[in-house]
C-alpha cells in the first residue's frame, strides 16, 4: 500500500486545529471536539442490498440509544452517525470512505458488505482512522489488503466467520448422515466464490481431510442461467451432497434444472442463496430440507450490549416496524455498532485514533450475536463470530422457517430440531 504524505496523527491534529480557528464561527463544525462522528458505509442499493435491508431500523435504534450522548473519560460527547450507500460498488465505497474521512472528519468508520469493506478499510488504514468491518469472510478482507494473520494492521479491524468455520459447519451437518460422501461443488467465479473453492486454502481441502470425495467441473460466471454441465457430472459420478456459493436466482435455476434432469441429491447445503427468507420462499416446496450456515437468528441466546435487547426482541422489533421477515444480517450489523461504541468507551479518549485502535485490538465483548474477541482469535485484527448449521422448512402457506440443527461449532447455541434428508 502507498503511505500517506503526512502521518495520520499530524493530519488529524491539523484538521482539529483548523476547525478550532475557523469552525467555531460556523454552525456546528463537522470536527467539533465535543462530538463523536461515526461513518457507516453499506450497500443499501444494488445487488448486495439484501445485506443492508435492515439498516434504517438498526440506525434508528442505535441513534435512540445514543440520544443522550456517550460518557467517556469524564466527558459527555454527542454522537453523530453519517451513513452512506455505496450502491454495491467497490469504487464508490472507497470514495465515500475518503469523503467521510476528509470532509466529515469521522472518528470511527464502520462498514459492511463483500464489495464494501476492502476499499473502506484501506482508506482508513492509510488515513489513520480506526475502522471495523463485517459481512465477508476474514480471508476475503485481509488478503486483498495485502496482510496475513500474523501481521494485521494498525487501524483496520474486522469480525466475521472464516471459510474454515463454514467447512466445520458443513461437515458437522453431514457427519451423521447416511450418504456416500461424494460432494458436488459449484462455486461462483468471483472473489468469495474463488476463496471458497480454492483447492488448498478453501473448502475442497477441508472436505477431503474429513473423508469426502469432491466433484467439480469449473466455476460459473455470476448471473449464470445454465448449470446443466455441473448437473450432468454430478449424476454421472453419483453425487449425493451438493454445496456451493450462489446468488438466490442462480440457485433457483440450479434447483429447477436438477428437477428437469432427474438429479436428486440427498443433501443440499449452500452458502449465500439460502440466507434470506425471500429467496427461499421463491423456491416453493422444493426448499424443504435445504441447509446452510446460520450467522444469527432470534433463537440465539444473546443480548445487545448497547440496547439490552435480546435477539428475539431485536427481530420482533424489526418485524413490527417494517412488516417484513427478520433476516440474518440484522444481528450482525447491530453487533457492528455494538463493537464500535464499546471501543470508543474503552478508549478513554474517543478523539484519539491511536487509543481507539488500541481499544479495538484488545476488545472482548458480549453482543447480540455472541462473544467477539479480537485479542484471542489467533488472527491479528480479527474476531471470529459464532456460526452454526441449520435447515429450512416450508410451513403452511409456503412460509419458510429455518431451524438450528447442528451446534458443534457453538455449543452455547441450542439445537431446535433434528436434521432430515431431502425427499427423493
Amino acid at each position: 500500500m502507498n503511505q500517506p504524505l503526512v502521518s495520520p496523527s499530524t493530519r488529524r491534529k491539523f484538521l482539529h486545529q483548523s476547525v478550532a480557528t475557523v469552525g467555531a464561527l460556523s454552525a456546528p463544525s463537522v470536527f467539533a471536539r465535543d462530538t463523536i462522528r461515526i461513518g457507516y458505509v453499506s450497500p443499501r442499493t444494488g445487488p448486495f442490498a439484501p445485506f443492508a435491508e435492515a439498516d434504517e431500523y438498526i440506525l434508528q435504534g442505535v441513534r435512540k440509544a445514543l440520544a443522550n450522548g456517550l460518557r467517556i473519560g469524564g466527558k459527555t460527547y454527542a454522537v453523530e452517525i453519517v451513513a452512506r450507500d455505496d450502491q454495491s460498488r467497490e469504487d464508490r465505497a472507497s470514495n465515500l470512505a475518503g469523503e467521510l474521512i476528509n470532509k466529515h472528519g469521522v472518528d470511527l468508520m464502520l462498514s459492511q458488505g463483500a464489495l464494501t469493506v476492502v476499499g473502506v478499510s484501506q482508506q482508513c488504514e492509510l488515513a489513520g482512522v480506526p475502522s471495523v468491518s463485517t459481512m465477508t469472510p476474514w480471508q476475503a478482507w485481509m488478503f486483498p489488503l495485502k496482510s496475513d494473520p500474523g501481521k494485521g494492521f494498525k487501524h483496520a479491524f474486522h469480525f466475521f466467520w472464516g471459510i474454515e468455520d463454514i467447512g466445520n459447519v458443513y461437515t458437522d451437518i453431514w457427519s451423521d448422515l447416511r450418504t456416500n460422501k461424494k460432494v458436488g461443488m459449484v462455486w461462483s467465479n468471483d472473489v468469495p466464490g474463488n476463496a471458497f473453492g480454492d483447492p488448498k486454502l478453501g473448502l475442497p481441502a477441508q472436505f477431503a481431510a474429513a473423508g469426502y470425495s469432491t466433484v467439480e467441473v469449473g466455476r460459473f460466471p455470476v448471473g449464470a442461467d445454465d448449470f446443466s454441465t455441473h448437473i450432468q457430472a454430478f449424476k454421472r459420478d453419483g453425487v449425493e451432497i451438493v454445496t456451493g456459493l450462489f446468488n438466490p436466482p442462480e440457485w433457483a435455476t440450479f434447483v429447477r434444472q436438477s428437477a428437469q434432469m432427474g438429479f436428486k441429491p440427498k443433501v443440499a447445503t449452500v452458502a449465500k442463496a439460502l440466507l434470506f427468507p425471500g429467496g427461499v420462499a421463491a423456491l416453493g416446496a422444493s426448499a424443504e430440507g435445504m441447509s446452510t450456515e446460520i450467522w444469527w437468528t432470534p433463537r440465539y441466546p444473546f443480548t445487545s450490549s448497547l440496547t439490552q435487547q435480546t435477539a428475539a426482541q431485536l427481530a420482533e422489533g424489526y418485524t413490527s416496524a417494517t412488516r417484513r421477515d427478520w433476516t440474518q444480517p440484522i444481528g450482525v450489523v447491530h453487533a457492528l455498532f455494538e463493537t464500535g461504541i464499546a471501543a470508543l468507551r474503552a478508549s478513554g479518549d474517543p478523539k484519539n485514533p491511536e487509543k481507539v485502535s488500541e481499544a479495538l485490538r484488545t476488545l472482548k465483548l458480549q453482543t447480540v450475536i455472541g462473544q467477539l474477541d479480537f485479542a484471542n482469535s489467533g488472527i491479528k485484527n480479527v474476531s471470529k463470530m459464532r456460526v452454526v448449521g441449520g435447515q429450512w422448512s416450508v410451513g403452511q402457506g409456503g412460509k419458510p422457517e429455518i431451524f438450528i440443527t447442528h451446534n458443534k461449532t457453538a455449543p452455547e447455541i441450542p439445537v431446535q430440531r433434528a436434521f432430515n434428508l431431502l425427499k427423493g
